[in-house]
C-alpha cells in the first residue's frame, strides 16, 4: 500500500460544488474519463458500462431498494500503480484546485465526494495483469489523504481497462441517480460520440444492460425486456409507440459491443408490419449477430434465422400494443384539444358580444389568449372583494359541445355534422383535412374553430350556401387575433 498526500485542504467541498452542480454532472466526470481512455488507445469496440447496485430493505412488510453503489467500467488504455500516483499528484495540486473555481474542471476524480462515501478505482493496462486500486474516501479529503493498493482482492480484475467503484451512495442524492434519469442525461451529454459510434454505452440496474442512445425515445414505452432466441442466447428489445406516424421513427439494431449495425427495416426479413409502422421506434441488441468482413452486411446464418423467428413470434403482440397505445394517446390528446377549443370559442363569443374584437392586436403575440386586458376604458376589470376573499363570478360557457367521431357510411365525405339528439357538433376523425391538421396543436385548434363556425352558420341560415360562406369568412376574419 502506498500513501499519497493531496493538496486539498478544508475548502475542497466548496471547490467541488463549483466544478459539479448536481450528482449527474459529478457522475459524468467518470464517464468522460472512460471515454477518454477508450479514445487514447483507439479501441475498435470500445464500451462504457454503468451498473447500479442496490440493497434491499424491508420496512413494515414493504420491500424497497436503496441505491448503494455505481460502477463505471471501460476497456480503454488503463493504468498501473505508477500512473495512478501521477494522476493523484495532478488532481491534488493547489493550481488545479484554484483553477477549478474559475470553471476549469481539472479535478474530476474528486467529484466522487458529491455522490458517494468512497471511490475505488481499479485499473490495469494489460490483459491478464492484476489491477491496482486507487482509493479515495470522503472523510480523507479535508486531510489530503489517499491510498494506492498494488493488490485489492475486493475489486481486482485482469481485463485491460478501468472500473470506478462509487461505494456508499449518499442517501440524499440517490433519487437523482435512477437508471432512467442517468440514461437520458448521458444520452444527451454524449450524443455526438454515440452518434459517431466512437464507443458503445450501456447501463444496468440488474443483470440486463440497456443501450444508452444519443436521443431520448418518444412516445409510450411498451416493451423493455429480453427475448429468448432458440439455441442462441437472448436479445434485448426496447420499443416505444408514437401517437401518429413520424417519418424519422426507426428501430436500430445493435450487435456485439453495442456497435450499431443498421435499421431493422434495412433487412429484407423485416420489411413487414409491425416493423415498418412509423408509429414504432426503439432498438434491439443481440450480441450473437455476425457481420461480413467489410462490415457492410449481416451473415444470415442459423443464428440470424433463429433471431428472425424470435421476432416473428412477437409481431402479433407488438401490433396489438401499437393499436392500443396509439388509440389511447390520440383520445387523451383529442380531449385536451377539444377542451381548449371550447374555451377559445367561449372567449370569442364573449368578446364578439362586447365588441372587443376590433381592439385586439393582430401582431404575433399570445398575450391575447391569456388575459382579458382589452376591456374598454372605464370598465371595471378588478374582481369584487368580500372581506379578504376575492370573489370571481363567471358566466356559464357559451360554447357548444364538440366531439371527435367516426362517421357512418353516409357521412364519410363530410368534415363534420350536427347531431340533434346529443346536441353535439361531430368532427369527422377520418377526413383527410382533420388527419393533416391533428398533427400540430395550433393547426388543429384552427380547424376545430372553422368547423364550429361552419356548423353555427348552417344552423342559422340553413341551405343558403352563399350567405353561409360569406358569413363564415367574416367570422374567421374576426377571430384571427384569437387564433394566432
Amino acid at each position: 500500500m502506498t500513501q499519497v498526500t493531496l493538496h486539498t485542504g478544508p475548502g475542497v467541498f466548496e471547490v467541488l460544488s463549483h466544478v459539479c452542480r448536481n450528482p449527474q454532472e459529478a457522475l459524468k466526470q467518470f464517464v468522460e474519463n472512460a471515454a477518454d481512455a477508450i479514445e487514447e488507445i483507439n479501441a475498435e469496440e470500445g464500451q462504457v458500462l454503468l451498473k447500479l447496485k442496490y440493497q434491499t430493505k424491508v420496512t413494515d412488510g414493504v420491500t424497497s431498494r436503496l441505491l448503494k453503489g455505481i460502477t463505471v467500467q471501460d476497456n480503454g488504455v488503463g493504468m498501473d500503480a505508477r500512473k495512478m500516483r501521477q494522476v493523484l499528484h495532478q488532481i491534488g495540486s493547489s493550481e488545479k484546485l484554484n483553477s477549478a473555481l474559475r470553471g476549469e474542471q481539472g479535478i474530476g476524480l474528486l467529484a466522487f465526494a458529491l455522490i458517494s462515501d468512497e471511490l475505488h478505482l481499479a485499473s490495469t493496462d494489460e490483459d491478464g495483469k492484476p489491477s491496482s486500486c486507487l482509493v479515495l474516501k470522503r472523510r480523507w479529503l479535508k486531510n489530503g489523504y489517499a491510498e494506492i493498493l498494488k493488490v485489492c482482492h475486493k475489486h481486482e480484475h485482469t481485463q485491460r481497462g478501468t472500473i470506478a467503484h462509487l461505494d456508499g451512495i449518499l442517501p440524499e442524492i440517490a433519487p437523482q441517480l435512477s437508471k432512467e434519469k442517468i440514461k437520458d442525461y448521458l444520452g444527451q451529454q454524449f450524443a455526438s460520440d454515440l452518434r459517431s459510434n466512437l464507443y458503445a454505452m450501456a447501463i444496468s440496474d440488474d443483470d440486463i444492460f440497456e443501450q444508452v442512445h444519443p436521443q431520448r425515445f418518444r412516445g409510450v414505452k411498451i416493451m423493455g425486456n429480453t427475448i429468448t432466441v432458440a439455441k442462441a442466447g437472448s436479445a434485448y428489445v426496447e420499443f416505444y409507440v408514437l401517437p401518429w406516424d413520424m417519418a424519422d421513427a426507426s428501430i436500430s439494431l445493435y450487435g456485439r459491443g453495442g456497435t450499431r449495425i443498421c435499421d431493422l427495416t434495412d433487412l429484407q426479413a423485416f420489411k413487414v408490419l409491425p416493423w415498418i409502422d412509423r408509429r414504432l421506434e426503439g432498438y434491439i441488441r443481440y450480441d450473437r449477430l455476425k457481420r461480413t468482413a467489410d462490415k457492410t452486411a449481416l451473415i444470415q446464418d442459423q443464428v440470424f434465422n433463429n433471431f428472425v423467428q424470435a421476432l416473428r413470434e412477437m409481431e402479433p403482440k407488438v401490433m396489438l400494443l401499437i393499436q392500443e397505445v396509439s388509440a389511447e394517446s390520440q383520445e387523451r390528446r383529442f380531449g385536451i384539444l377539444l377542451n381548449r377549443a371550447g374555451r377559445l370559442i367561449d372567449r370569442f363569443l364573449r368578446y364578439r358580444e362586447k365588441g372587443l374584437l376590433e381592439n385586439l392586436s393582430l401582431g404575433p403575440t399570445s398575450a391575447d389568449l391569456k388575459t382579458p386586458a382589452e376591456a374598454k376604458p372605464g370598465e371595471n376589470k378588478e374582481p369584487s372583494k368580500v372581506g379578504s376573499t376575492v370573489k370571481i363570478t363567471r358566466a356559464p360557457t357559451r360554447a357548444p359541445h364538440i366531439k371527435i367521431a367516426a362517421p357512418s357510411s353516409d357521412k364519410s365525405v363530410y368534415r363534420s355534422w350536427y347531431d340533434p339528439k346529443e346536441g353535439m357538433i361531430c368532427i369527422n376523425r377520418e377526413h383527410t383535412e382533420f388527419l393533416l391538421s391533428q398533427r400540430e396543436d395550433r393547426r388543429c385548434m384552427r380547424y376545430l374553430f372553422y368547423v364550429w363556425a361552419k356548423e353555427t352558420m348552417l344552423q342559422e341560415y340553413g341551405e343558403q350556401a352563399q350567405k353561409v360562406a360569406d358569413e363564415m369568412v367574416g367570422l374567421l376574419a374576426e377571430a384571427e387575433p384569437l387564433l394566432r
